[in-house]
């Protein structure tokens, strides 16, 4: 491997921290398997453009094969010259470390070898007599970093990275801090690599089973025991959770060989910590805990019969909200991490704090109680302390848990975690404005993503909210006019800013109009991309845009309402309504600077109130950026709606607004759209433009 220099100085400090020594490798080993398979491709791909060299290490014969797997993996997604390009950095060795090719050094060790303890340590015991200054991580989750590297010299550069299917893609990582061996000055190095590389590090403690596990397994663990008690077969089951929750335990664990002794292996783990009947394993999983290959039967598209739907509901939620408790009361992580956990590397449509929120503290306790009681858990008052859950008693920063407030020498930031609007999110927003708006030292407001929940300013509303309105045009209206109420409060007060980065996109794009300001990070897209959902933008997208810009671009902002277009911020800054462009890394700096000048001379963007006259040229492209045929009938009201709300006050307009946008929460097109987007399909409208 010839020498080469990285200048990127988070990589250069794990990889090459003598610039004039060659660059240290990533080592993966137990590449064989999917884990190690998983990461070897994606760490090989993100630290081949920083010229660091990959070693695929297995003791299998089969790691001969690794780098023809990967450029099968990759065919999907690269050309062939750029999976080359990552092939091609890789060195395979078969063996163990004492086989790694003379002289190289290692910088980075990615251990996914079996989860046997033994192998581990005299694995480690190796890396470290060969590379005394290497970065040793497992990809346990179920090992505590003390029960693995306790006694190993250095092991201030130990630790676990615990990474989450599919394995090649997925960038989300729990990283155990809290009690951990690994060092501080080494968590920080860790974390601003995998920053660097665009990984998401939550961080959670150092306890056997981590975070995310606890709730995943902990659901399978119920969705058996309801399976087995209610006399629902394994699909029903799953009905219930995928309507409730949004994920399936059961079909998930048919699609990963071995899942189901991993899950109970995660609960066998808690019930060390606490012997509960909480963490019971039934005898009818344990067939298939005993035979990795054995799957659950399963006819999809059963539904769970309506006699039962409330039982295995309440048990559920039970069971989750006990298992948060005890993380929240125990430190295990963060009530909002863990709720990210859920919705991101779980798939839960929404997290169980966020539906504790949603539910109110003293209904959640009710129902957790209600479910210890009737499955008579032993020792529930230790195992599920349900006092963590109220907001009053508990230590978890509740009312957090989708936005978070802080103060910067007299600039507030709302710091945004989640990219969708939803109820919760809309509610804790609500009260963040009124906690700055309160506050006299406050003088000016920044809205921007938070940088680890989120890195982008919003991609919309979450569609599963529009299900329950779809057809009715009073809950349409009162949904639209409750998440108006408080976007409107941007623009009553202090000075705003939102400072947008990555993608801004529906309802995050009228998030962003509904502040006084805009500042963007170079190459942000923007766009209102309703009319491909089958609706209207009902949280001023219809009009706002139009009110910071000259007449002379109305022309263009319509084609892009109407065809759902992305654009790039260059073009926003040049209509005057996105004020300021910066390059990514200053935007947090200069948008609190910004929002401290328009503070001190008062100087706001032009907004027009009042009427304007326009009319909208319907004859804008019929398709959207990909090409989806868009539906006439609602590209008339759009038209309508644009023209009509400018040519009202602002007030007077946004009422109009809602209004349609409830309107056209009640046509085919939003019906179609909204249930072929959750879906992840393109939808097919009834009356396509030509």
């Amino acid at each position: 491997m010839e020498q080469q220099q990285i200048s990127d100085p988070s990589v250069r400090a794990i990889f090459q921290p003598d610039p004039d020594a060659p660059a240290r490798a990533l080592v993966v080993a137990g590449c064989c398997g999917n884990v190690g398979f998983g990461k070897l491709g994606q760490l090989a791909r993100l630290l081949g453009r920083h010229s660091v060299p990959v070693v695929a290490l297995d003791l299998a014969p089969a790691v001969q094969d690794v780098k023809q797997r990967l450029a099968d993996a990759f065919k999907t997604r690269f050309l062939p010259d750029q999976i080359m390009a990552i092939t091609d950095r890789i060195t395979v060795v078969q063996g163990g470390i004492d086989d790694l090719p003379e002289g190289l050094q290692v910088g980075f060790v990615f251990e996914a070898i079996p989860e046997r303890l033994d192998l581990k340590r005299s694995f480690y015991a190796a890396i470290r007599k060969r590379d005394p200054e290497a970065y040793i991580f497992s990809a346990t989750s179920g090992l505590t970093s003390h029960k693995l590297f306790d006694g190993l010299p250095g092991n201030a550069r130990c630790g676990v990275l615990h990474p989450f299917f599919p394995h090649l893609t997925n960038k989300l990582w729990e990283m155990p801090q809290k009690g951990a061996v690994t060092g501080k000055a080494e968590i920080k190095a860790i974390r601003r690599l995998f920053d660097r590389l665009g990984m998401t590090l939550i961080p959670v403690a150092d306890v056997p089973s981590f975070a995310a596990d606890r709730l995943f397994c902990g659901m399978m663990l119920e969705a058996v025991r309801i399976h087995a008690d209610l006399g629902l077969s394994p699909a029903e089951v799953d009905d219930m959770c995928k309507r409730v929750l949004g994920t399936s335990p059961f079909y998930v664990h048919n699609l990963i060989r071995g899942a189901n002794g991993l899950s109970a292996h995660c609960m066998q783990l808690m019930q060390e910590e606490v012997d509960s009947t909480l963490y019971a394993i039934p005898a009818a999983w344990q067939p298939y805990i005993d035979d990795p290959d054995l799957k659950w039967p399963y006819d999809r598209g059963q539904a769970c019969p309506a006699e039962h739907f409330a039982a295995a509901r309440e048990r559920m939620l039970g069971m989750l909200f006990s298992l948060t408790a005890y993380m929240l009361e125990h430190d295990i992580v963060g009530v909002d991490a863990l709720n990210y956990l859920a919705e991101k590397a779980l798939a839960f449509r929404v997290g169980p704090p966020a539906l504790i929120e949603s539910l109110g503290a003293a209904e959640a306790i009710v129902t957790a109680e209600a479910f210890l009681s009737s499955q008579g858990i032993t020792k529930a008052d230790e195992v599920a302390p349900l006092g963590a859950l109220d907001p009053a008693q508990g230590k978890a920063a509740w009312g957090e848990i989708y936005v978070g407030t802080s103060v910067h020498d007299g600039v507030g930031l709302i710091s945004l975690k989640r990219t969708t609007l939803n109820h919760t999110f809309v509610a804790e927003l609500d009260a963040a404005y009124a906690k700055l708006a309160a506050d006299d030292s406050v003088k000016a407001i920044v809205l921007a993503p938070d940088g680890t929940y989120s890195r982008e300013f919003g991609h919309g509303a979450d569609l599963a909210c529009f299900v329950p309105v779809l057809g009715d045009k009073a809950a349409a209206l009162e949904l639209i006019n409750t998440w108006k109420a408080t976007l409107n409060k941007l623009r009553s007060g202090k000075p705003t800013v939102a400072a947008l980065v990555g993608r801004v996109l529906g309802g995050g794009l009228e998030l962003a109009t509904s502040c006084h300001a805009r500042i963007a990070a170079e190459g942000t897209r923007l766009g209102q991309p309703e009319t491909t959902v089958g609706v209207l933008p009902g949280l001023g997208g219809c009009h706002q845009i139009h009110r910071f810009t000259d007449p002379k671009h109305y022309a263009r902002i319509n084609e892009l309402l109407l065809t759902g277009h992305t654009f790039k911020v260059d073009e926003a800054a040049a209509w005057g309504f996105v004020s300021r462009l910066v390059p990514i890394p200053e935007l947090p700096k200069a948008s609190f600077a910004y929002a401290a000048e328009l503070a001190a001379n008062g100087d706001l963007p032009a907004f027009r109130d009042g009427p304007r006259e326009l009319v909208v040229d319907r004859n804008a492209s019929p398709r959207n950026d990909q090409g989806v045929a868009l539906d006439s009938e609602l590209r008339e009201l759009l038209a309508s709606t644009i023209e009509d709300c400018n040519g009202k006050a602002w007030a007077e307009a946004s009422a109009l607004e809602g209004e349609r946008a409830a309107q056209s929460l009640t046509m085919s097109t939003s019906r179609i759209g909204v249930k072929a987007m959750m879906r992840g399909k393109p939808p097919t409208f009834e009356k396509p433009l030509a």
